[in-house]
């Protein structure tokens, strides 16, 4: 597989859950490999294009793999938005523009979904499509979630008064019956 075949699998498949590698990464990291005897590399003279280099996992590489599925420890994931960033912020922008911002954030989520249960539609029948199914489940489940908090957060942002200000009998009618139920309020 080339360092492009490479970059498009992952575009297609764990880019949904896990930054995909820029290209160049992914030829930096494919040298890196090599130089570790976790991959080798073969040319392929084209004649319509220029040549390319082929890599094929070696069984070190595997037992590398395997070794650091099974002991690297695992932590919750940290969740980096622009979009939680700009609404911690909200009451420095327009609230206009913020509502407009959560109101696309929730119709990109709800597409994502869709385009998640049609890929997982197809995840059954070969060998290893338990571990697709969990993970697309798993990626639908967060999606449906985002989904929720953007309508919860749509109706609270063009309910709010002019300072955004809540009361702390607000905050419980608000955490009485959202997903932030698992809050502790004063």
């Amino acid at each position: 597989m080339s360092g492009y075949d490479l970059k498009q699998t992952a575009d297609m498949s764990v880019a949904h859950f896990y930054a995909s590698p820029a290209r160049s990464q992914i030829y930096t990291e494919l040298r890196r490999l090599s130089e570790l005897g976790y991959v080798e590399a073969r040319e392929v003279e084209q004649s319509d294009r220029p040549d390319k280099r082929l890599y094929k996992v070696t069984r070190s590489g595997e037992a590398a793999l395997r070794d650091w599925l099974e002991n690297t420890p695992t932590s919750a994931d940290v969740i980096k938005s622009h979009l939680l960033l700009k609404v911690f912020f909200g009451n420095h922008m327009d609230r206009a523009t913020l509502i407009d911002e959560v109101r696309q954030y929730r119709d990109e989520s709800i597409k994502f979904t869709e385009m998640l249960q049609n890929l997982c539609s197809n995840c059954h029948g070969e060998p290893g499509s338990l571990f697709i199914y969990l993970t697309v489940g798993q990626v639908v489940g967060h999606s449906k979630a985002n989904e929720t908090w953007a309508n919860e957060a749509l109706e609270l942002l063009e309910s709010a008064d002019e300072e955004f200000t809540w009361s702390s009998d607000q905050v419980s009618a608000a955490i009485d019956r959202s997903q932030l139920s698992t809050i502790n309020t004063p």
